[in-house]
């Protein structure tokens, strides 16, 4: 009975430990948060919507860079806090919203991606949203719950959460902002494993590459060698082609060599006998004398 109070006693203390670690926020802390909240649902949100146009997101990923999003998020931004100060009589905590261009293009690529899954989301209504500081103390990390037009297998609406993060100064500047679906953990699994087996699809095709390249680099040789052979022969080839031209023609010169002398010859021995011309005898062979 001792020991079963004794650790009632360390876990009351512990929870108690556990409760008084939690940071109390100050009103300004409060204030600012909520603020960041209607930066978030009544700013943000609303308009990151348009990109749920492929079109529309295209142009603005290939036509601006990141300074030229900041530049007209911030123009269209403010000028919607104008009328909502002015016409509607709306109060905010903000005199300006401030973005940074890369939470603005990373934005478009998070909401344009998720509409075929998630569908139209209904931004007339009131959207609430929920804030903490990060740990560090230098963000406010604003989530908002959405509700979209498509339904799941069971035919329930899909579900998503907005988060907008903004700097914990007195600009709130937005400093990122995606849209994330909310999925089932069969959901979940299934897609982990369509993603396991593309993986492992890579890796073995990559793999299969690869061996295909190896064994054709082992014939390299075998190829190499039979060029060497087939020029060796066009080679030998060609050399026993001009031997066989050299010496048919050594022999057509001594041919003609031996032509030119019989007719000397014969000129001689007509000239000898004094005929007056070589046909009354014909030079059979010549031999020289040893």
């Amino acid at each position: 009975m001792k020991k079963l109070l004794t650790m009632l006693c360390m876990l009351t203390c512990l929870l108690g430990l556990t409760a008084c670690g939690g940071k109390t926020l100050t009103q300004e802390e409060k204030d600012r948060g909520e603020d960041a909240v209607a930066l978030a649902t009544d700013f943000m949100i609303p308009y990151m919507t348009y990109f749920f146009d492929d079109a529309m997101a295209e142009q603005y990923q290939d036509s601006y860079n990141v300074d030229e999003l900041k530049y007209i998020t911030e123009q269209q931004l403010n000028y919607a806090l104008y009328v909502f100060s002015t016409q509607y009589g709306l109060n905010y905590g903000i005199d300006a919203v401030n973005v940074e261009g890369n939470a603005i293009l990373n934005g478009i690529v998070s909401f344009n991606s998720a509409y075929d899954a998630l569908g139209d989301i209904d931004t007339s209504k009131n959207l609430t949203g929920t804030y903490e500081y990060s740990n560090d103390g230098k963000t406010i990390v604003v989530t908002v719950p959405l509700t979209g037009s498509q339904t799941n297998k069971k035919g329930e609406l899909i579900t998503a959460e907005a988060e907008v993060i903004v700097s914990n100064d007195l600009f709130l500047t937005v400093e990122s902002c995606s849209l994330n679906i909310n999925r089932s953990m069969s959901e979940l699994m299934g897609r982990a494993a369509m993603d396991t087996l593309m993986g492992m699809g890579t890796v073995f095709s990559i793999l299969i590459f690869i061996s295909l390249i190896i064994w054709a680099m082992g014939g390299i040789p075998k190829l190499q060698a039979r060029m060497k052979e087939r020029k060796e022969d066009k080679t030998s080839q060609a050399v026993d082609n001009t031997i066989a031209q050299i010496i048919e023609k050594e022999e057509n010169e001594n041919e003609n060599d031996d032509c030119e002398l019989a007719a000397v010859i014969a000129a001689a021995v007509a000239a000898y006998e004094g005929s007056a011309g070589t046909d009354g005898f014909v030079v059979r062979s010549i031999r020289k004398r040893r």
